[in-house]
């Protein structure tokens, strides 16, 4: 890990911790006011500062990933299957899941040299993006492994909204978002491209606006 990664994980981790602490206290009493339905006349600004608070904790926690996305290194590596990854990115994403029945497919993917629990926050953040950005028909995923020479080259692509050709680069840089977009914190890309690089990879995607998205990436077959 380079000298200037370690001092900005290092910031990250001191940032995303020190935003916490204030937030959880006034999120907590605007929520409390707000179920004792005290303060009647002042409920529109109770909703704003608890929506508020919301948005920086998950900005925190975004900033807490990305420090721990820049900490990864070949001393936490191990063989891990892509395959016991995406369930267990599927599993943490229930909720999402029960709320739009998307159809995911996946099957014959490899065994790769990774972080276990950076890997499966690649495919957490693609397969959430999938969700969240889904057009008028049902949801349809479908992740597959390809090998070329050293390496794997892995794709998920989504039957979703998609997004013009001038967003492809953009959204893997810290805080950007599709034009109107607001939820999330506008780091789940760049924790994905932190993590793939610092496996000796690259991603990237393509995309046409309403045709659906595909990313890509490559990890070092093992």
């Amino acid at each position: 890990m380079r000298d200037s990664d370690r001092e900005w994980s290092e910031f990250l981790l001191r940032a995303s911790h020190d935003l916490r602490a204030p937030l959880r206290a006034v999120r907590a009493h605007a929520e409390l006011l707000l179920k004792r339905g005290a303060l009647e006349s002042a409920s529109e600004n109770l909703h704003f500062i608890a929506d508020g608070a919301q948005r920086i904790e998950a900005l925190a926690n975004g900033l807490s990933r990305y420090a721990l996305a820049l900490q990864t290194g070949g001393c936490s590596f191990q063989t891990v299957s892509i395959g016991a990854l995406v369930r267990s990115a599927l599993a943490k994403l229930e909720k999402e899941l029960s709320e739009s029945h998307p159809e995911v497919t996946y099957h014959d993917l490899p065994r790769v040299t990774g972080n276990p629990d950076r890997l499966m926050e690649v495919f957490e953040n693609l397969l959430r993006n999938a969700i969240q950005y889904r057009g008028e028909a049902s949801p349809a995923i479908t992740i597959t492994a390809e090998r070329s020479a050293a390496e794997w080259l892995l794709a998920v692509r989504d039957n979703g909204r998609g997004m013009e050709a001038a967003y492809l680069e953009k959204i893997f840089k810290p805080l950007e978002r599709l034009n109107g977009e607001e939820r999330g914190a506008g780091l789940g890309l760049t924790i994905c491209r932190a993590i793939i690089e610092r496996h000796g990879g690259k991603i990237w995607a393509n995309s046409e606006l309403g045709h659906g998205s595909q990313f890509y990436f490559t990890l070092p077959a093992g």
